[in-house]
């Protein structure tokens, strides 16, 4: 598993739940290896976050909201798998946010930053899951369509466009979908 290392300016101002939340996510990162990855603050105050894969290094902001989230967490750690990192994710913001949303459920607690998505923040979390499913088709879809991320978008638009079933509970307690 990778190393945490806090630059000095963020560990004069990271909480315990800010450093459990990059424990947790830099778990979920196996290919980081046992390599420190280093965590600082953002220079601007308008940034969430940004990422130097050549230097293992991600920058977090923890000013701007309530706390730093797992997707935001994510999102960055994801870059250090893009070149000139790793190179095992393709590079791009949006290639970044479909691989952060297939990685793992934690990742979920935040609608993505570029892959355009038809909801608003408060319904993100009911259609999370749907759309994970979608980021890890696409990513299968990859390997023989080039053109993953048009598929996936042609995905996403249609999941968004069909209204949701309607549940009625029948006379025998059954539940049936309109």
């Amino acid at each position: 598993m990778p190393r945490l290392r806090l630059t000095a300016p963020m560990a004069a101002v990271a909480s315990d739940d800010l450093v459990s939340r990059l424990e947790q996510s830099l778990a979920l990162f196996p290919e980081l290896g046992g390599a420190p990855v280093t965590v600082g603050v953002t220079a601007s105050r308008r940034l969430n976050g940004l990422a130097i894969p050549a230097d293992r290094l991600i920058r977090l902001n923890p000013y701007r909201r309530r706390h730093v989230t797992y997707f935001t967490i994510g999102h960055e750690l994801t870059h250090l798998l893009q070149p000139p990192g790793l190179g095992v994710v393709p590079s791009g913001e949006v290639q970044c946010d479909i691989w952060t949303l297939a990685r793992d459920p934690l990742f979920w607690d935040e609608k993505p930053c570029y892959l355009r998505i038809d909801c608003d923040g408060r319904s993100w979390r009911r259609h999370a899951e749907s759309v994970a499913l979608l980021c890890r088709q696409a990513i299968a879809e990859r390997e023989r369509n080039r053109r993953y991320i048009v598929w996936l978008r042609e995905r996403l638009e249609h999941y968004f466009s069909v209204p949701p079933p309607t549940a009625v509970a029948t006379t025998t307690g059954q539940l049936r979908l309109w």
